[in-house]
């Protein structure tokens, strides 16, 4: 997981870099837009970021069905040791008796 993480942030650093770069050294680089012109840096930053966005709502939807997964098993698990233990209690252990054997109190 560590290795992700460092991964992410790597490639968000990547991304930020390119986009200062080509503000920076390319500012003849702009692209029309209903909004006016717009810098081709400012757009690959946008996009980025609204990527890593989408991938937040994935990524929170996944951790929600999973919770709610998991909530139901364990619910189920509970049920399931609620009714061995009232088995256990409805049945009566017999104890087996050897004949020919002293009882002890």
């Amino acid at each position: 997981m560590i290795v992700l993480n460092w991964l992410a942030f790597l490639i968000a650093l990547a991304v930020a870099a390119v986009s200062w770069g080509l503000f920076t050294y390319q500012p003849e680089l702009l692209l029309g837009t209903p909004w006016g012109p717009v810098h081709v840096g400012i757009l690959l930053a946008g996009s980025f970021a609204l990527g890593a966005l989408v991938m937040a709502l994935y990524a929170l939807a996944w951790w929600v069905g999973l919770r709610r997964t998991l909530g139901r098993r364990w619910r189920e698990l509970r049920q399931a040791r609620s009714e061995v233990e009232n088995l256990k209690r409805a049945q009566v252990q017999e104890i087996p008796v050897i004949p020919d054997r002293d009882q002890q109190p």
